[in-house]
């Protein structure tokens, strides 16, 4: 199972690279190109993610997830080819530009989807402890909230342009854990 740190120092390594680094710097406030070097582009960086974590990138919205990452051993066996049904997912994924207290709507999503990690990448651009408090605050009050602590399954990624910075953070019972 993919955890965490592993997917969080992928993605680092990945966005890091001199041709993703300067495709996202020059699309990033382009919405929609961004979020198509982020997801959806044959090279996008779930995709080269998914391909370092040994797993496959689904990134047509299955039940309006931005994605999701899978083995293909996750397949529906039998069904009719290119179609694609999963009996598990490895990662589900949520990408948000706008960084507000509309993330609520991603973080609710993610935590009643199950997969082995969820996973939000968002981009902060004010009151970020305000937000991070209320995203912990939304997570504490599910029922399950000890599981995602112990199994450190929620990861919250954090991209800054100034000084392309990527921060990531665990949720846990008392706070996040930055990485």
């Amino acid at each position: 199972m993919t955890n965490s740190s592993v997917f969080f120092n992928h993605w680092l390594s990945i966005v890091d690279k001199p041709n993703n680094k300067n495709k996202l710097l020059q699309n990033w406030h382009k919405w929609s190109k961004y979020t198509s070097a982020i997801i959806s582009d044959d090279d996008s960086i779930l995709i080269q993610v998914a391909q370092e974590l040994n797993l496959k990138c689904y990134e047509r919205n299955y039940y309006s997830l931005d994605a999701i990452l899978y083995k293909e051993e996750f397949l529906v066996p039998n069904i009719k080819t290119n179609t694609f049904w999963f009996r598990e997912i490895e990662v589900a994924f949520e990408h948000e530009n706008n960084f507000n207290k509309n993330l609520f709507q991603e973080v609710s999503h993610l935590l009643i989807t199950n997969s082995h990690l969820k996973v939000l990448v968002t981009y902060p651009n004010q009151n970020e402890e305000k937000i991070l408090e209320y995203l912990h605050e939304i997570i504490k009050g599910v029922t399950n909230q000890n599981e995602i602590s112990e199994k450190e399954n929620f990861l919250l990624i954090l991209g800054f342009e100034d000084d392309f910075c990527w921060k990531g953070f665990v949720y846990k019972e008392k706070e996040w854990r930055e990485l």
